[in-house]
């Protein structure tokens, strides 16, 4: 029996880090080891960890920041992303505070704003960015006291609602059909958060890990959220 491979779980980091004259700055890495070069932070997900987890692990060792997770943003699969071998990396958006410091494999760390980052980055990490700094200028750099991508805050002065809870629409087992999933329901106005999680292989013979995606949706959203699914589904097996 010919060998199976599966591509390889992975997490990036676009950290904003607030700069002493106010300007919002990314933290960046230089890699110690190959491929060479600046990079966004990130790492592989370990076996049991949630992406979230594996996310917030990799920016603490090789940044030594606290991060939080504001957003996930996207995964990028392209099998030639990594010259080493074939991984799927999910990108986070986060925020810290403080001064970082280069660990792990990290041989330098450094904050730039958009304007400083002119030099070649390793892997699609310039693809990615790119596609952040697209995002960003219809989604400006919230204020700070605003809640995360679980919920919303109100303007100063009105009364502010709790946060709206995530509950749980799909799972999938193929990480590109999940974010499939997340940019179909989100041009239809629903927002939705890929939850990955590791679980033992339903086989015998091998010991590998089966990778299954929770899609998340508020639960105000939810209704619709099916119903597109649905639309989705059947639109599919049409095709």
């Amino acid at each position: 029996m010919a060998e199976r491979k599966s591509p390889i779980p992975a997490v990036d980091l676009i950290i904003e880090l607030k700069l002493p004259d106010g300007r919002t700055g990314l933290v960046l890495i230089e890699r110690k080891n190959p491929p060479y070069g600046w990079a966004l932070p990130g790492g592989f997900v370990e076996y049991g960890e949630t992406l979230e987890q594996a996310a917030i692990r990799e920016a603490l060792e090789e940044t030594s920041l606290n991060v939080e997770l504001l957003q996930q943003f996207h995964t990028y699969s392209d099998p030639n992303r990594d010259p080493r071998f074939h991984t799927i990396s999910t990108v986070f958006i986060a925020r810290a505070t403080g001064e970082p410091a280069a660990a792990d494999d990290a041989k330098k760390v450094g904050v730039f704003t958009r304007e400083e980052i002119n030099f070649p980055l390793a892997f699609d990490h310039r693809q990615i960015l790119d596609d952040y700094f697209a995002w960003r200028e219809k989604h400006p750099v919230q204020e700070e006291g605003t809640n995360n991508v679980q919920g919303a805050s109100s303007p100063e002065g009105e009364n502010q609602e709790q946060e709206q809870p995530l509950t749980e629409l799909c799972r999938v087992w193929s990480l590109a059909e999940a974010e499939v999933i997340k940019s179909f329901l989100g041009t239809n106005g629903i927002m939705c958060l890929l939850k990955g999680q590791i679980v033992h292989s339903i086989y015998p013979f091998t010991m590998d890990g089966l990778g299954e995606t929770i899609i998340l949706v508020l639960e105000k959203d939810l209704d619709k959220a099916r119903q597109l699914l649905e639309e989705y589904s059947t639109s599919k097996t049409e095709d």
